[in-house]
């Protein structure tokens, strides 16, 4: 049976402009430029203002040195309901449907020219009219002018390679062998792909028949080319093959090849001693030949792929200066990118010249759309502004929890969690995640996420004259640092191993464990001791 109940419940959800405040606050400074840029091409209510304009009211410097300013209208310090009075007033405005109908030409012109290059639309195409205070923001800045710089063109690694082969000069039947060889070495140089699947592949789809032999000898052609060692099958065949083409005058140059060609296993895993009983050598003996392995490159392709065109580069949000006497920070926002915001002019203009003795008021499309646009600006215009309050106060409590850090550096991390920070600055844990995901600050010591200035804490032990002898806790990358120290100040000929690293530890006040010292230097790409062993 069918019944209707009436229940009351509390639901907590976000509106549509804390939403946007969110998006917003979680974006890096170059996606938010981006952004910036979109919803000026969007919102013909939105303009950037220029520097030598009236500013109608504009957001201070803060005492942090920040010297980013967001201009706001004055209908920003209202509420929502200070735009309805003027468009609920009977006014004609013919203006105010031209720029709704010339608007949406515009915009039904960017939705057709997206698949033609280079069309860039500014605000002066949705805003071209004769009325006085339009203005491209294109006009007002020179940042919209700058192009990216061009790039070297480049050879790719794989068509590097077929360039290569169409000099050998081998017979068509041959070349659609070759070309079908490298298109199956993998982005490290190696071709993984059985060598009698390829012919029989390439038989397959020229109509011709190959033989494993003929396969082998194109192989051994395609190999010495340029990067050396380029569609090897293994790590020891890569490095025969380099060391085959050098000059028969190197006298090291015999003794590494027995070592790879038959004693692989004992040089990977660093058997000195096993390697020079079988080559009947001394140990020491052992290291040109070793040296010269080593100088070797093991990934050709890597190498060779490596152009730098794709290369990206991290733009820090902040930067943490001191000041002139020594004793204080200075953090400043990155926003150099972000113009200053305002409402356009010419819609205020056009909002206010609404009165009766006009004898016609606007459309109700007209209003709506105005309205809507209106709205959008000014949240859009706060959002920013909130975002930038947001950051800079989860950055002063970073600051002043990690102080030492950036007076004295790394090893002087303290441990710090997002409940903290939170606490410190009366914001949700969530928001303190948003911030520190993805942003960056730059400092004496060098460029770091924020996500670096949060980590574990490792309790130390009383000692007698330690370092930590005060038991206090430390940041667990603290603990990596010194780990990472003590590797590097080590002999070579006798590593150290975790057990030993455990022991300096501990003797210096750590309180970890030996599993704690293994999970943190393979973290840190640090191999066992036994493969760290090098011939003195």
């Amino acid at each position: 049976m069918l019944q209707l109940r009436q229940s009351q419940s509390l639901q907590q959800r976000l509106t549509p402009q804390q939403v946007q405040y969110l998006k917003l606050l979680q974006l890096p400074i170059l996606a938010l430029e981006q952004r910036i840029k979109s919803e000026l091409e969007e919102n013909p209510m939105l303009e950037e203002s220029s520097n030598d304009e009236e500013r109608e009211d504009q957001v201070s410097e803060d005492s942090s040195g920040d010297a980013v300013e967001i201009d706001v209208a004055p209908e920003l310090d209202g509420s929502i309901a200070s735009i309805e009075d003027p468009l609920g007033v009977s006014a004609p405005d013919l203006t105010a449907e031209r720029l709704l109908q010339q608007t949406r030409e515009n915009e039904e012109r960017l939705r057709d020219a997206q698949t033609e290059p280079s069309n860039e639309y500014s605000i002066e195409d949705y805003m071209n009219d004769d009325t006085e205070g339009f203005k491209s923001p294109a006009s007002n800045s020179s940042d919209d002018e700058r192009e990216e710089m061009p790039r070297a063109a480049s050879e790719s690694f794989l068509e590097s390679l077929y360039n290569q082969v169409t000099m050998l000069n081998l017979p068509d039947r041959f070349r659609a062998l070759a070309e079908e060889i490298v298109g199956s070495i993998d982005a490290d140089g190696y071709l993984r792909v059985p060598l009698e699947q390829i012919a029989h592949d390439t038989g397959i789809s020229f109509g011709e028949e190959y033989t494993t032999a003929e396969a082998e000898s194109v192989l051994r052609k395609i190999q010495k080319l340029d990067p050396v060692g380029v569609a090897a099958r293994d790590l020891r065949e890569c490095l025969t093959i380099q060391l085959d083409v050098m000059s028969n005058h190197n006298p090291t140059r015999e003794v590494a090849r027995k070592i790879i060609r038959d004693h692989f296993d004992d040089f990977v895993n660093k058997r000195f001693t096993a390697l020079g009983r079988h080559l009947a050598m001394e140990v020491h003996d052992l290291k040109p030949a070793i040296d010269l392995i080593q100088r070797l490159n093991p990934k050709p392709g890597a190498a060779a792929g490596d152009t730098g065109a794709g290369t990206n580069y991290i733009t820090a949000d902040f930067f943490i200066e001191r000041t002139a006497d020594g004793k204080d920070f200075t953090i400043t926002l990155n926003e150099r990118g972000v113009p200053p915001l305002r409402v356009n002019s010419a819609y205020k203009d056009l909002i206010r010249k609404q009165a009766p003795e006009h004898g016609k008021s606007l459309t109700p499309e007209a209003k709506d759309f105005i309205k809507k646009k209106f709205e959008a600006a000014k949240f859009f215009i706060m959002a920013i502004y909130q975002r930038r309050e947001t950051m800079m106060r989860v950055m002063h409590a970073i600051v002043t929890r990690q102080r030492l850090f950036f007076e004295q550096g790394e090893k002087y991390l303290k441990p710090l969690i997002y409940k903290t920070v939170a606490e410190d600055i009366g914001m949700d844990i969530s928001t303190i995640c948003r911030v520190v995901n993805g942003k960056y600050c730059q400092s004496d010591f060098g460029v770091f996420e924020l996500r670096y200035f949060f980590s574990e804490a490792i309790h130390t032990h009383l000692g007698e004259d330690g370092e930590n002898a005060g038991g206090e806790a430390v940041a667990n990358k603290v603990v990596k640092f010194r780990i990472k120290e003590i590797i590097e100040s080590e002999s070579g000929a006798e590593p150290l191993s975790d057990e030993k690293i455990l022991s300096i530890l501990n003797g210096e006040g750590f309180d970890v464990a030996r599993r704690t010292v293994a999970k943190y230097r393979e973290q840190m790409n640090i191999p066992v001791a036994r493969l760290r062993k090098k011939l003195m």
